[in-house]
């Protein structure tokens, strides 16, 4: 005996006519992520962070805007009265604004995308998060410590930048650029490296779907 009974005409209809209001309404959703995204790759272009913001993306907006305030700040220190230029390390400081400025552009453009892919196919894109409610994983490092750090790093920073002590500016007239070149080869290692791993996510969906 089948146990599968046919549903009534009546219920049959109002199946259907639910799945074609929510049609409509889930394509303006999608013209509104398509918007936004525009929105947000232009807010980006005139300042870094702000793009992010727009998103709701908080985390990843501040941390462009101060990590663009340090380096303001350190160029101003190096090139100060009473501090011997390093030509050098003035040079790096001032190359790593156009590389912040076009990764911020960058990862706004590939947040959004990420956005609109997640309002068409949310069951493929959303996973469990620790309260055991389904979300974007995209939000999942928006929670994570990281940022403080770079919070108390970085007024921590400004202040000695401020103060001017003696050692401060022993090291920087000394190693200044070096570790300055050391920690952009960082960046770049784990920038590479998370291309790598997202793009190895990319294809492993690709071949899933």
């Amino acid at each position: 005996m089948n146990s599968e009974q046919p549903l009534p005409s009546g219920e049959t209809r109002r199946l259907l006519g639910s799945e074609q209001r929510e049609q409509p309404s889930q394509g303006k959703r999608l013209k509104y992520a398509r918007f936004r995204k525009v929105i947000a790759i232009m807010m980006a272009v005139l300042i870094p962070g702000l793009g992010h913001l727009f998103l709701g993306l908080f985390i990843r907006g501040l941390t462009f805007i101060v990590l663009l305030l340090l380096d303001i700040f350190a160029m101003l220190y190096v090139s100060s009265d009473g501090l011997r230029i390093n030509i050098p390390l003035l040079i790096l400081l001032g190359l790593f604004i156009p590389v912040l400025y076009f990764y911020n552009v960058y990862d706004v453009l590939q947040s959004a995308d990420y956005m609109v892919r997640y309002r068409r196919k949310p069951d493929r894109y959303a996973r469990m998060d620790a309260r055991g409610q389904q979300s974007s994983p995209f939000y999942v490092w928006e929670r994570g410590f990281a940022f403080a750090v770079l919070l108390v790093a970085g007024g921590g920073l400004m202040i000695l930048f401020r103060m001017k002590p003696r050692w401060l500016s022993i090291f920087f007239e000394d190693y200044g650029f070096l570790t300055l070149a050391l920690l952009l080869i960082l960046i770049g290692l784990f920038i590479f490296l998370r291309e790598i791993v997202l793009s190895y996510k990319r294809k492993k969906l690709k071949e899933r779907g």
